[in-house]
């Protein structure tokens, strides 16, 4: 997997440069500006932008922005200590790939960029719970839109919530890859939105409501989301 990476701290840029690297993959370019991050991703092409959204010289997700609009085939993972649900939001709304924080340690970093890489889900599940929370006003709107998946969208979607790729999803449904895309595709569109993470933060957003709308009938051990992130969701009947 080849990437470029983005920081304005060098002392970061560069241990990350170097554990990267250990597990075998190509860091093209390094940038500690946004703008460099973008023309590193015009000249290289790489598989994955990693990047920090807080800079110094401006908000690192107009840089975002303009790598997921020009150039598609660059997934782009954000790495940061900014976990503002607004900040979340508009990441997703953008189309990231991965969403991750600068506390966690390289290992998980390298595994998140290496699942978004690979087309999986790769986001912070506390971070979707937040922003879940944080949307009281739209309960009833993803309700809605859940409501209008067959069945075995329904199943698709929690294969994307488990983090399975399109491979996994054909093996897990005995389906063909067109297939699994089409299902994947249909349901990105009864959701409106744009990406299979949107989706996820959908899905999300109904179970935190639904959780504390019935969190004081149900004992503890029965919580809907648990452990900070749902665990085998179902949204039939919602």
């Amino acid at each position: 997997m080849r990437m470029v990476l983005c920081d304005d701290h060098l002392l970061l840029l560069e241990a990350l440069s170097t554990a990267l690297s250990g597990r075998g993959w190509s860091i093209e370019a390094t940038a500690t500006t946004p703008d460099d991050a973008v023309k590193a991703v015009e000249l290289h092409e790489p598989d994955v932008l990693v990047t920090d959204v807080a800079f110094p010289s401006g908000h690192g997700l107009d840089a975002v922005r303009a790598v997921v609009d020009h150039h598609p085939r660059t997934k782009v993972v954000i790495l940061t200590g900014l976990d503002s649900p607004d900040v979340v939001r508009e990441a997703l709304e953008i189309g990231v790939a991965g969403y991750t924080r600068k506390s966690h340690s390289i290992q998980t970093i390298g595994d998140v960029v290496e699942r978004a890489g690979a087309g999986e889900v790769a986001v912070d599940t506390a971070l979707l719970r937040q922003l879940a929370v944080r949307r009281t006003g739209t309960r009833s709107t993803a309700r809605t839109l859940l409501s209008r998946l067959t069945p075995r969208e329904q199943h698709v979607l929690e294969l994307l919530v488990d983090g399975r790729n399109t491979a996994e999803i054909v093996a897990e449904l005995s389906i063909s890859d067109s297939t699994a895309r089409t299902h994947v595709q249909s349901i990105l569109s009864k959701l409106g939105v744009h990406s299979r993470l949107q989706a996820v933060a959908l899905l999300h957003e109904e179970v935190a409501g639904r959780s504390n709308r019935d969190e004081a009938d149900r004992p503890d051990g029965d919580r809907l989301v648990a452990a900070g992130r749902p665990a085998r969701l179902r949204v039939s009947g919602v």
